[in-house]
């Protein structure tokens, strides 16, 4: 601010605006000078303060190298020849079956058929009574369910293809297996009587029983196993229910 061009009116004025001191009995160039150097210092005082503040970056965490995963596939069909019969209960079957190109093509030169149709059979019995229980039309490869109600019987399955007169022919077949029976066995095992033998007064004396408690408890398992063993022999397959209440009485 240009104070020197300015009226001693306008200083007095001014220095009253400031708060200056003792304004009233200061000339003209002392109410110059006084404003000049409340001019400086609240100059100085307004100026931003320079100083710089710095920081580090945060440091990045550190991301792991990207793996992918491997994948493995699984294929649809491995071209080889397979029949599987599983028995899923007494009155359900379960068939997966795959025949290869090479025996398709083998079969179609053999017998002359462009579109071969596969037919995929399940049978039951012996070799001396062999009866067919499905026979359905099938793709190249797949599985099916079957709902046979075949409880204690033999089943293998057959997958095959019609030639171009519809004669039917054996490609692959499965093995044969038992069905699950739909009823609790009538055989009943011989129950063996497990005992610790040699080395139950071993046990007795890691246990840290007294010798008399060890004697009396020794005394009670011999009597015991030759209970079970005399009611086992004389009464034969029963159970170890039934034996339990006869040792009771």
């Amino acid at each position: 601010m240009k104070f020197k061009e300015m009226s001693k009116a306008e200083l007095y004025e001014l220095s009253k605006k400031f708060n200056i001191k003792n304004r009233s009995a200061m000339s003209k160039d002392e109410l110059v000078k006084a404003l000049s150097k409340y001019e400086k210092t609240v100059s100085k005082n307004d100026e931003p303060s320079r100083q710089t503040v710095t920081s580090h970056m945060p440091e990045q965490p550190k991301q792991e190298a990207y793996v992918p995963k491997k994948e493995y596939y699984v294929p649809d069909r491995y071209n080889i020849d397979t029949i599987v019969l599983l028995p899923v209960n007494p009155k359900k079957e379960y068939v997966y079956w795959e025949v290869s190109d090479k025996t398709a093509d083998g079969f179609c030169n053999k017998f002359s058929t462009v579109d071969p149709v596969f037919i995929l059979k399940v049978f039951a019995g012996e070799d001396g009574s062999v009866s067919e229980l499905a026979s359905v039309r099938v793709g190249k490869y797949g599985n099916w369910y079957f709902d046979l109600y075949c409880p204690g019987q033999k089943l293998w399955a057959e997958i095959g293809m019609l030639d171009s007169t519809g004669n039917y022919h054996t490609i692959s077949a499965s093995k044969k297996i038992m069905m699950p029976a739909d009823r609790i066995s009538d055989l009943i095992d011989e129950e063996t009587w497990m005992t610790v033998g040699e080395n139950i007064e071993k046990i007795y004396t890691l246990s840290g029983i007294t010798d008399m408690q060890k004697e009396e408890l020794l005394s009670s398992a011999r009597m015991h196993s030759e209970l079970f063993k005399k009611l086992h022999k004389t009464e034969g397959g029963m159970s170890s229910s039934t034996l339990a209440q006869k040792g009771g009485e």
